[in-house]
């Protein structure tokens, strides 16, 4: 008797966890360098007699979308927006992050930071340094933060540092640490192929039609499984009054 209710209750549980993840992603359609989520279910099958089986709905996990976001650009020299499967790499009080929002400034230090102040790394994972009278500065393809040596007649221009690059190869691996941060505990490998355009940013790769289409179809969803929950435990209700009732 009691399968159609945990049958219900799975479906619930399973939909208000993708009305989650979507709502997360719809708040975020503007944020930059975003990834969309999606939640992994499993099916967990149990016999149910007779020869019938009943399964039910296990959350799993969430996986990230590795496609790019849209290209925006901002003019500041320092903003980068990552092209291909690759993170930056940034230091923070917790140990090594990741992120792709690329909007860099200069810290009173002189070190290359985030919006967040998190100083960003270099390929040998050291801090980067851009001298107080720098010039312009020009952050090629592949990285190197180029800018016209200090004391050059010549126009000479040296590399300042070149942005540690790293490809993190299992999305699934993949840990939100807020503020456009992720951990990931597996060993980064070089992200060979990844490309980097100055003076602007990566906007979020969430498809907001999409996902606002997906919302309202979810939310009448979960409507729908907590009307089949209210109405099979009403009739448990109902069949538990009349077996408790006088004999006649």
């Amino acid at each position: 008797m009691e399968n159609s209710l945990y049958v219900a209750l799975s479906q619930q549980m399973a939909v208000r966890r993708m009305l989650d993840v979507t709502a997360n992603n719809v708040a975020n359609m503007n944020t930059a360098a975003f990834r969309a989520e999606r939640p992994v279910f499993d099916a967990f099958v149990e016999k149910a007699g007779k020869g019938q089986k009943v399964a039910f709905v296990i959350d799993r996990a969430t996986y990230t979308d590795t496609r790019d976001g849209t290209v925006a650009s901002t003019g500041n020299p320092l903003d980068v927006a990552v092209r291909g499967d690759a993170w930056l790499s940034v230091a923070t009080p917790d140990g090594i992050r990741y992120t792709r929002d690329g909007r860099l400034n200069r810290d009173p230090d002189g070190r290359l930071v985030t919006l967040d102040g998190y100083p960003v790394l270099d390929e040998g994972g050291g801090e980067i340094t851009l001298p107080e009278d720098v010039g312009a500065i020009a952050i090629t393809a592949d990285g190197a933060i180029r800018a016209p040596a200090v004391d050059s007649e010549n126009g000479e221009v040296e590399e300042l540092g070149r942005l540690g690059l790293a490809r993190l190869p299992a999305a699934g691996d993949l840990e939100r640490d807020g503020s456009g941060l992720v951990r990931y505990d597996g060993d980064p490998l070089p992200a060979e192929g990844a490309t980097l355009i100055q003076g602007a940013v990566e906007g979020s790769n969430v498809q907001p039609i999409t996902e606002m289409v997906r919302l309202v179809e979810l939310t009448r969803a979960y409507g729908q499984a907590n009307r089949m929950v209210e109405s099979e435990h009403e009739r448990q209700k109902t069949a538990i009054s009349k077996l408790g009732g006088p004999a006649t």
